[in-house]
């Protein structure tokens, strides 16, 4: 069994949407960080660095980053069809957008929620995330565009662990006011994501609603 280590408004969401769509058999351990849960002992024997997701596999230890479990599940489970096989054409595509959102998109993100990470001066705090809002957005423009011309997901027809992480990072709005109006081709692939019953299903467990502008 896998066991997923998880906190409300963390990105180990996508992780979970990627465990509940292959039809894995797993669990879950709540860490919460509201009250230093990432920073207890016990949670740094599983992920050292004190960061969220972490998954212990079936045949012992542990795996760390959103990118790397979602990988590993669709390897695992390729039935699900989370991710084109390893001589598949789109295999290239599908680890370029994979992690062009796990390792651009959303640390520009997390510059903007975590601003103090960037800097101590207070004065700067406003800066940095001017800085990461800009970012986002023309981050999101190029996605947008991508899925206009090549959507309805990441791959065209088809649907992938790309788009699941697309998806959670597209609910997070403080850092992108109005980011559906403003990304239409966006909000339509979160639309057909959500609508799965899979990630319905995870999304609710989340308190993440239906897709709104």
């Amino acid at each position: 069994m896998y066991t997923l280590f998880w906190s409300h408004n963390s990105a180990s969401i996508a992780a979970h949407y990627c465990l509940e769509e292959a039809g894995a058999k797993y669990d879950t351990v709540l860490v919460d960080m509201s009250k230093d849960g990432h920073k207890q002992p016990d949670f740094l024997k599983v992920s050292p660095a004190g960061k969220l997701p972490a998954m212990k596999l079936p045949e012992g230890g542990y795996i760390t980053e959103c990118a790397a479990i979602s990988l590993l599940i669709a390897d695992r489970f390729p039935q699900a069809g989370l991710a084109p096989a390893a001589t598949d054409p789109q295999r290239g595509p599908f680890l370029m957008w994979l992690f062009h959102l796990n390792n651009t998109l959303q640390p520009a993100m997390l510059r903007y929620y975590y601003p103090d990470r960037v800097t101590s001066d207070a004065a700067g705090i406003k800066g940095v995330q001017d800085m990461a809002q800009a970012e986002i957005a023309d981050l999101w423009s190029r996605i947008d565009a991508h899925l206009a011309k090549n959507g309805p997901f990441l791959l065209g027809d088809r649907f992938s662990a790309a788009d699941a992480l697309c998806y959670m990072l597209s609910t997070w709005q403080d850092c992108c006011p109005g980011t559906y109006k403003r990304f239409p081709s966006l909000r339509r692939l979160a639309e057909k994501v959500r609508a799965r019953p899979a990630i319905a299903r995870v999304a609710e467990m989340n308190d993440v609603g239906p897709v709104a502008a």
